[in-house]
């Protein structure tokens, strides 16, 4: 979430006030430091702070964008980093594995899965164990063998 630039209504409204008190008096003084001059450095300074403000902002969102740009670079030349240590030493390397590359997941990969084993009880024919075993469990031979 970017932050974003601003306006201000009171400024703005402020400026029409002026602009209207100047009207009735170019030096009014109400008494109490309620003056044009006071008044007019009061509209320039909040106006020249919301500016300031809305730089600031700006030069943030340009930062920030910025660091993503120069996140995904580093993100990329890391890969790049680890892939040219894999070309030099290989995968299964030491050295593979003490620059942050891992052999776990290629290993869980290449592992197969192996037919389960029947246990055939001396009790048991072995015929009748070899037809249990080609059932698919509900006395009923599968469709394909």
């Amino acid at each position: 979430m970017s932050l974003r630039t601003r306006s201000s209504a009171a400024v703005d409204k402020a400026q029409l006030r002026l602009a209207l008190l100047k009207s009735v008096d170019e030096n009014l003084d109400l008494g109490h430091g309620l003056t044009i001059e006071a008044y007019t450095h009061v509209v320039n300074t909040t106006r020249a702070t919301l500016e300031a403000h809305n730089t600031l902002v700006s030069n943030l969102e340009e930062s920030r964008k910025t660091i993503i740009q120069m996140d995904k670079a580093l993100s990329e030349m890391s890969e790049r980093m680890l892939s040219g240590v894999a070309t030099v030493y290989g995968r299964n390397s030491i050295e593979y594995s003490k620059a942050g590359g891992s052999n776990g997941k290629r290993n869980k990969k290449s592992s197969s899965k192996v037919a389960p084993v029947v246990a055939v009880l001396p009790t048991q024919p072995a015929q009748a164990v070899i037809a249990n075993a080609l059932t698919n469990g509900n006395g009923t031979t599968p469709l394909l063998q």
